[in-house]
């Protein structure tokens, strides 16, 4: 895989402020169009077979393809611009694709064989106690830990795809630190949690695979804000009826998007009012609670969410 230019990385910081590094080549800045407290703007410094750089603020939709549009639609001045895009690999130099295929970490130990005496299992098992999670949880989702190799404390958390093949897994730490997150190097075009989804009954949509488990029913993780194209065509061809919507506030502009688009296949659509948390800090009785209160969704109230 090529890397980025840490040249180029060093410009955007001088533009953008700090960065933070996330999955594969993405690096999240402050958003300058609305200076939301945290980073939300994602900016792709791995230049894809098109010559493209994909950048996308989460929370107001400032996006755009390519350096060149990052840099314009801030204004920079154009001889300053010229100097940042000369540290711009050029597509056909870029020979990384994502996997196909993603494997558990070697040093993966799940937590329903792991022993009594296990000091750092029982640290892994108090950690999510405390947010709701079960033995039954455990077994269920097949979670489990590492203490060594690259996901050194980290709690793994598998998804299978309907054939009970692993699709993705979540590593997430449970120690403090700023860096939660550390996931493989893989398509992210997949459905959460499938071998789980019973696509007769209706499903709930939430951003990550605790929020996923703490829901406990039917919820697919989409693994962030976007809904990926797998989950889409799976949702266009089953039967289910009704959807629920229950994204983080920060993300309501992605979810009236989505109502719009399962309002126009004919789907019936709920969104759930998560009041500034997700579904793994309710909890399973209190989330229940807001899906039961939520809202179903029509053209006019659409349009009224959007004015507002």
């Amino acid at each position: 895989m090529v890397m980025e230019s840490p040249i180029l990385l060093g410009y955007l910081e001088n533009i953008l402020g700090k960065s933070h590094k996330r999955a594969r080549e993405n690096y999240a800045f402050n958003c300058p169009k609305c200076n939301h407290h945290k980073p939300k703007l994602e900016v792709n410094l791995h230049t894809d077979e098109n010559g493209q750089n994909p950048f996308e603020c989460w929370v107001c939709g400032f996006k755009g393809r390519t350096i060149k549009s990052l840099l314009k639609q801030l204004q920079i001045p154009a001889e300053q611009a010229y100097e940042i895009l000369k540290y711009v690999r050029k597509g056909d130099e870029v020979g990384y694709a994502p996997t196909s295929t993603v494997e558990l970490p070697k040093e993966f130990q799940p937590l329903y064989t792991a022993t009594t005496t296990s000091i750092i299992a029982n640290k892994v098992k108090r950690y999510l106690y405390k947010r709701g999670f079960t033995d039954r949880d455990f077994l269920k989702y097949n979670i489990g830990y590492c203490t060594s190799g690259q996901y050194t404390g980290r709690i793994i958390v598998p998804s299978y795809g309907e054939n009970n093949q692993l699709n993705f897994f979540v590593a997430r730490t449970f120690e403090d630190a700023y860096h939660k997150y550390r996931n493989p190097e893989c398509s992210k075009d997949i459905i959460g949690f499938e071998n789980l989804i019973n696509w007769s009954q209706p499903i709930i949509l939430v951003e990550g695979v605790f929020d996923a488990i703490a829901v406990k029913r039917n919820a697919v993780p989409i693994l962030g804000k976007t809904i990926s194209k797998a989950l889409i065509k799976r949702i266009v061809s089953s039967t289910v009826e009704d959807i629920y919507i229950a994204l983080d506030r920060d993300a309501l502009k992605k979810a009236l998007q989505y109502v719009e688009q399962f309002l126009n296949m004919g789907k019936k659509v709920y969104l759930v009012d998560m009041q500034d948390k997700d579904p793994s800090e309710m909890g399973f009785v209190n989330f229940t609670h807001h899906v039961q209160q939520a809202e179903e969704m029509d053209l006019g109230k659409l349009i009224r969410y959007k004015l507002s």
